[in-house]
């Protein structure tokens, strides 16, 4: 029997996925920092993903009414595509190659579950853009720190009734499969069953909840990002591209350079500075020259932030030959 599994462990999220039912070797096991998945699930084009569900269910629906095994065959292609393109959909993967596989064997083909399976096909191109929505408005009203607040758990209690949104734009929590085992040495945590993407979305929102996490938009690119450390935080550490900055490193770099630039000892070092480094290009000094002199600068400046010198004296040396 295939299974998923979604689990919290401290600053990440880990999810597993085997289509043959193997517990501790996984076909797939992916790690994102906490809420990624969540996050980049908002940022999702879902009508990029629209061409490949539509054929998806029309290709099942070829093999349940034909028995057209090749059709099944373009359902998994176009789910695996699916699946690499958000770590939720992988989910329908492999539910569905766990059933195309039983199905041979057991013959069983247009079972309730087929048709079942078939109806979920063709719903999600309109639920996961209300997925989006929902929580978009979750995040607005319950978890945004610049927003709603602080307090996760007062917000929720403010805006549910029991189980149920007082608002109908809200996120609908449900029952969901949860567990508890051990997921890594000497640590056990809740772990997640998922049946559907909503079970993951769930999860993620009442863990914020449960964990008094708030999310803010980053200062930087705009993305949402998990105040895990400091509720101060005004920059990500959202995943980018190898070998760039992530915005809270440019944000730290961003706030030095105008820390800098209003610095007037920083100011009088650096104009001298690129004066005499133009000298090099005109002959005037040579790199040597340079050099020492710029050693020695950096050491006057010390000593004027350190009040050891005045500004004007600092200035006064800096201008001597």
């Amino acid at each position: 029997m295939w299974y998923a599994k979604m689990y919290f462990s401290e600053k990440k999220e880990v999810f597993q996925f085997d289509s043959h039912g193997v517990q501790g070797v996984p076909s797939t096991y992916k790690e994102f920092p906490f809420l990624e998945s969540l996050l980049s699930f908002l940022e999702t084009d879902c009508k990029e993903l629209e061409p490949l569900l539509q054929r998806a269910y029309e290709n099942w629906s070829l093999l349940i009414d034909r028995d057209d095994r090749d059709a099944g065959v373009r359902t998994l292609m176009d789910l695996g595509d699916l699946g690499s393109r958000h770590i939720y959909l992988h989910l329908l993967y492999v539910r569905w190659f766990e059933r195309f596989g039983r199905m041979g064997i057991t013959q069983d083909r247009g079972s309730r579950e087929d048709q079942q399976m078939l109806e979920e096909l063709q719903g999600i191109p309109e639920q996961l853009p209300l997925y989006q929505q929902q929580v978009q408005r979750f995040f607005d009203l319950v978890l945004d720190v610049d927003k709603a607040g602080r307090d996760p758990q007062q917000q929720a209690s403010a805006h549910y009734l029991y189980d149920a949104p007082k608002d109908p734009s809200l996120f609908s929590f449900r029952p969901i499969p949860l567990s508890f085992e051990p997921v890594e040495p000497g640590r056990c945590s809740p772990v997640l069953y998922p049946l559907h993407i909503s079970d993951m979305i769930d999860y993620s929102l009442r863990s914020c909840v449960e964990r008094g996490i708030t999310v803010r938009r980053c200062k930087n690119c705009g993305r949402w990002f998990p105040q895990t450390g400091r509720v101060s935080a005004e920059y990500c550490e959202r995943p980018v591209a190898s070998g760039q900055q992530t915005c809270r490193e440019a944000g730290a770099f961003q706030q030095w350079t105008k820390k800098q630039s209003d610095d007037p000892v920083f100011k009088a070092y650096r104009k001298e500075y690129k004066k005499r480094f133009a000298w090099i290009k005109a002959g005037r000094i040579t790199d040597e020259q340079f050099y020492a002199w710029s050693e020695q600068a950096r050491e006057m400046k010390k000593k004027c932030d350190r009040e050891v010198i005045t500004l004007d004296e600092f200035k006064d040396w800096l201008g001597k030959p």
